[in-house]
C-alpha cells in the first residue's frame, strides 16, 4: 500500500524530533511527492527547508524553499488570506520559520516585516471565530506565537512602547479561549508583559502582572503552563529581595509553598526547595534563627534522600546555609557537624553536582578550621590543609566542570594557606598546578580562579 501524505510527513515530523536529519529529509521528500492540497505542499516544503537551514546551513536555499511554499499557498499575492483553514495555519507557518530563519541570520528588520505581514492578513482571520482542535486552533496557535515572538524581537531591537503592545494583543485576542495549546501563549504574553514593564521600572505594575498570572492560571494542570507561574513567582521574590522587603519575600515564598506543596513532578519540586531555602534565608535576616534553621531541616528531610540529583543538591546547599549561619552564631561544633552531614550524604553521589557541594563543604570546612585556629593563636595549618587535600584527592580526576572549579579552588587556598605559614616553595607548587591544570579550560568561574593564582603568585 501507498504511503500517505500525512504517514509520510508525521514520520519526518518525529525523525526530526529524534535529530535524525536525512530520516526526515527522506521523508520530506516523500511527502511533497504525493502531496495534493497546497497546505500539504507547503508544509513539506517548510520541513525541507529547515532541514536545508539548519543541516546543509544553506540559508539562501531554504529561504527559496520557504518563498516557493508561501506562492502554492497565495497563488493570488493581494488576496488578504487563504479561505481553508489548512492553507491559512501552512501560511502562518511558513512566515512564521523565515522570521525566525532571518533573526537567527541577523536580519531583524526582514524577520519584523514578515512577522508584520503575516498579522496584516491573518491575524483577524485567527480570531473570527472559536478556535477547535483543527486547523483553526493550529492558525491561531501559530498566530499567537506569531506575536510572541515579534515582541522579544521588537524588545531586543530597544521598541519597549510595540513589544508591550505585542503581549497585549495577544492577552486580547486569545485570553478568553479554553484550549490549553493556546492559554499556555497567553499565560507566556501576561509574564512576557509583566518583565517589559519592570524594565520600564513599573515594578508595582510587573508585580501586578505576575499575581493577575498567579490568580487566573495558578489552578491550571499544564506543565508549560505551570512553569510560567512558578517563574512568576520567581521574579516577585527576587523583587521583593532587592528591594530587601522580607516579609513580601516570605509572603511569596509560602504562596509558592501553599500552591504547589504536594506536586511530585521534579521541576516543581525544584521550586519550592528554592522558595523554602530563601524563606529560611529570609527568616535569618529578621533575626528568627531558630526559624530559619528549622527550615533549612525541613528541605534536608523532604528532599535530602530524592532520587532526583536536582533535589538531593538543593537539600545539600541547604544544609551549606545552616553552617553558614552556625558559623555567624559561633556555634563551631554545629557547624562542623553540617559539614560532616553533606560529606556522609554526598561525597560519592552520582550527580556531578551534588559531589560538588560535598567538595565546597570541605573547603569552607578547612576554611572555618583557619578561623578557629588563629583565634585560638595556634600556627597548626595541618587540620585545614587536610580538608583541601581530601577535595584534590576524591575529586582532582573528575571532569566535571563544578568539581574541577573546586579542585582549582581547594588548591588555591591551600597555597594561600602555605604561604602565609611561611612555606613558599609548597605554596608556589599549589598556584603552578593551579595555572598548569586550568588555565587552558574554557570556563569564565575558572578563569577567575586561574587570574587569583598568577596574581599571587605574582606577588611573592
Amino acid at each position: 500500500m501507498v504511503a500517505t501524505f500525512d504517514e509520510h510527513f508525521q514520520r519526518a515530523h518525529q525523525a526530526r524530533e529524534d535529530r535524525e536529519h536525512e530520516v526526515a529529509r527522506a521523508a520530506y521528500e516523500a511527502a511533497l511527492a504525493v502531496a495534493v492540497a497546497p497546505h500539504e505542499k507547503a508544509l513539506a516544503l517548510d520541513g525541507l527547508a529547515d532541514t536545508v537551514f539548519f543541516v546543509d546551513d544553506d540559508k539562501h536555499r531554504a529561504l527559496e524553499l520557504l518563498d516557493e511554499a508561501i506562492a502554492t499557498c497565495l497563488p493570488q499575492p493581494d488576496q488578504d488570506a487563504p479561505n481553508d483553514a489548512a492553507t491559512a495555519y501552512a501560511l502562518a507557518q511558513l512566515w512564521f520559520d523565515k522570521a525566525i530563519m532571518l533573526m537567527m541570520m541577523n536580519k531583524d528588520e526582514d524577520a519584523l516585516a514578515v512577522f508584520d505581514e503575516s498579522l496584516r492578513r491573518l491575524l483577524n482571520r485567527a480570531t473570527d471565530h472559536e478556535a477547535q482542535p483543527d486547523w483553526n486552533l493550529e492558525l491561531c496557535v501559530t498566530v499567537a506565537s506569531t506575536l510572541r515572538t515579534k515582541s522579544t524581537l521588537l524588545n531586543g531591537m530597544r521598541r519597549f512602547d510595540e513589544a508591550l503592545a505585542c503581549c497585549d494583543e495577544v492577552i486580547r485576542r486569545f485570553g478568553m479561549t479554553k484550549a490549553d495549546r493556546l492559554l499556555r501563549r497567553v499565560a507566556s504574553a501576561m509574564y512576557r508583559r509583566s518583565v517589559l514593564l519592570g524594565n520600564f521600572g513599573r515594578q508595582d505594575k510587573e508585580v501586578e502582572g505576575y499575581d493577575e498570572l498567579i490568580a487566573r492560571f495558578g489552578d491550571s494542570r499544564n506543565k508549560d503552563i505551570i512553569e510560567t507561574v512558578l517563574e512568576s513567582f520567581e521574579q516577585k521574590t527576587r523583587i521583593y529581595q532587592d528591594q530587601e522587603d522580607l516579609d513580601m519575600v516570605i509572603e511569596t515564598c509560602d504562596g509558592l509553598i501553599r500552591r504547589y506543596g504536594e506536586h511530585s513532578d521534579w521541576h516543581v519540586a525544584s521550586s519550592i526547595a528554592r522558595a523554602m531555602i530563601r524563606r529560611a534565608v529570609a527568616l535569618g535576616k529578621k533575626g528568627q534563627h531558630g526559624k530559619e534553621l528549622a527550615g533549612y531541616d525541613a528541605v534536608v528531610l523532604r528532599y535530602g534522600d530524592s532520587p532526583e540529583g536536582i533535589l538531593r543538591r538543593h537539600a545539600a546547599k541547604a544544609l551549606m546555609f545552616k553552617a553558614v549561619t552556625l558559623n555567624d552564631a559561633d556555634q563551631a561544633a554545629a557547624e562542623m557537624e553540617c559539614y560532616e552531614e553533606v560529606l556522609r550524604r554526598y561525597a560519592e553521589d552520582a550527580d556531578a553536582r551534588v559531589r560538588a557541594v560535598a567538595a565546597d563543604a570541605l573547603i569552607h570546612k578547612g576554611m572555618s578550621l583557619a578561623t578557629l585556629a588563629e583565634d585560638a593563636g595556634s600556627r597548626d595549618i595541618d587540620p585545614e590543609i587536610a580538608c583541601y587535600d581530601e577535595v584534590v584527592t576524591r575529586y582532582g580526576e573528575d571532569d566535571a566542570i563544578d568539581l574541577m572549579r573546586a579542585v582549582a579552588e581547594a588548591l588555591l587556598h591551600k597555597a594561600e594557606a602555605l604561604l602565609g605559614a611561611g612555606q613558599t616553595n609548597a605554596g608556589v607548587a599549589c598556584l603552578d598546578a593551579v595555572v598548569d591544570g586550568y588555565g587552558s579550560i574554557k570556563d569564565s568561574e575558572l578563569r577567575e580562579i586561574v587570574k587569583d593564582a598568577r596574581a599571587f603568585k605574582a606577588e611573592i
